[in-house]
């Protein structure tokens, strides 16, 4: 009985924890997208204001909106190594906006590259603003399920 006791406990505390993890990661969402926007806007902002080339924006950029933007992870400052960490922390649609970011910023006249700094930013807020409207129901939807399945484990094994 209190080997059954025991087990119950230690399995609505591995429910418990996945729930935590879970809402973090939904949050963590959030934040990454949000360091994101700040790095478009401050590459926006060098290239109208100085003309910098991206490779030296992101030389230096701040380490920690850099690291912001991958989730925690150190990488190379560049768009592709940057946009790579971050994967498994974005959205499928913010990747794909992101990926064509890279893919277009840096190789045409300054004017072009503003135009294309401003549609992504538009872009990148219109899914940060449905994130963030869907956030608490899929964390209270996250939460919800790992509870329930720890709860529903505990009460089949016992």
């Amino acid at each position: 009985m209190t080997v059954k006791l025991a087990g119950g406990l230690l399995i609505l505390a591995a429910g418990f924890f996945a729930a935590q993890l879970g809402a973090y990661r939904e949050k963590k969402r959030l934040t990454v997208l949000d360091a994101w926007l700040e790095l478009l806007l401050e590459i926006r902002t060098q290239i109208d204001c100085y003309l910098t080339p991206l490779d030296e924006i992101l030389q230096n950029a701040r380490p920690a909106l850099l690291q912001a933007c991958t989730g925690g992870e150190d990488v190379k400052p560049s768009l592709a190594e940057l946009l790579n960490a971050a994967e498994s922390c974005l959205d499928p649609e913010c990747q794909r906006l992101l990926q064509a970011f890279t893919r277009e910023i840096g190789a045409s006249y300054r004017d072009e590259q503003l135009k294309r700094c401003d549609f992504y930013l538009q872009a990148l807020q219109v899914e940060r603003e449905r994130i963030a409207r869907a956030l608490p129901a899929r964390v209270k939807l996250t939460v919800t399920l790992s509870l329930c399945a720890a709860i529903g484990i505990a009460i089949i094994l016992w």
